[in-house]
């Protein structure tokens, strides 16, 4: 009796263990504190998020009988942030959009457009930038697509798309100086050194510069030298702030909207009548770029 007892129970473990695996969703989605059970099926009734940055993520039960899904979200003046999905191959179709309150933004279908696709968690992502002078309201889209029939479950993430990051980066060979002989008030400048950024593969895609300076060594040392660089685009000069024949600062800024994946020029500009090298010259970088140029990573 013990014995069918125990055998009895052991059933009933093992059922209940099935059972609560099938009612738990195959569907892979990323953790989230706030779930949501469908019912904002329209830019009108469309779930309130309220600001991007109250909480990172919602996870989203979208009942069998719906085919959208609907959230508004407040951005900031001069916010640029992304909305990001998960998906799983069984919703192939889905739709992920952004939306101002009149006009769509940007729209991606996972038939075509689908981010990691071979991961663990593949995604959908879509920008979202307010550069007006206020805070607007800004609406995420989701739509089912026609190949997925039952409830889905997906995970509804935002923040920043703007990073920063920073590099180093030697020129080969040494710039020399000829002497300001005759003299000019305007001083002399040395021959150029060249540096070819454009294939670098340290620097993210559409990084832009956000302070930039030089170093170098100068043989004899010598007062009243200023450095100078050049990016290929626009093809301008720019001389250092300040005199220094050990170091150079210039007036770019992100508004200048220069690519750090370029070619740039290095000179430098003496005073002094006797001749003088300048060898270890290199060039640092702050950079910004944005993730939705590199696939939504980060470098």
């Amino acid at each position: 009796m013990r014995i069918r007892t125990k055998i009895r129970n052991l059933i009933v473990v093992m059922l209940s263990v099935i059972c609560i695996i099938m009612i738990i969703p195959s569907t892979k989605v990323e953790a989230s504190s706030v779930t949501v059970y469908g019912g904002h099926t329209s830019m009108g009734n469309a779930y309130n998020w309220g600001s991007y940055s109250q909480y990172n993520s919602i996870l989203v039960v979208l009942p069998a009988n719906e085919n959208d899904f609907w959230i508004s979200v407040n951005l900031p003046s001069d916010s640029h942030v992304f909305a990001r999905s998960s998906y799983d191959s069984d919703y192939l179709g889905m739709v992920l959009e952004s939306w101002t309150s009149t006009s769509i933004i940007e729209s991606h279908d996972s038939a075509v457009s689908v981010y990691d696709p071979n991961t663990v968690i593949p995604f959908l992502a879509v920008a979202l930038d307010n550069n007006g002078s206020s805070t607007d309201t800004y609406y995420i889209h989701v739509n089912r697509g026609l190949n997925y029939s039952g409830i889905m479950y997906f995970t509804i993430s935002m923040g920043e798309r703007f990073k920063t990051g920073h590099g180093v980066f030697p020129f080969s060979g040494t710039a020399s100086n000829p002497g300001n002989n005759p003299f000019s008030y305007s001083g002399r400048d040395s021959s150029v050194l060249t540096l070819n950024l454009s294939t670098n593969n340290n620097i993210p895609p559409g990084a832009i510069v956000t302070s930039v300076s030089t170093s170098g060594t100068q043989s004899p040392s010598q007062g009243n030298v200023h450095h100078m660089i050049m990016p290929a685009n626009p093809g301008t000069w720019y001389t250092s702030n300040y005199s220094s024949n050990s170091s150079g600062s210039y007036s770019i800024s992100v508004t200048d909207e220069i690519a750090v994946k370029q070619v740039w020029s290095f000179k430098y500009n003496a005073m002094a009548t006797a001749k003088s090298t300048m060898k270890n010259v290199q060039i640092t970088f702050d950079w910004r770029y944005d993730i939705a140029n590199n696939g939504y990573h980060t470098f």
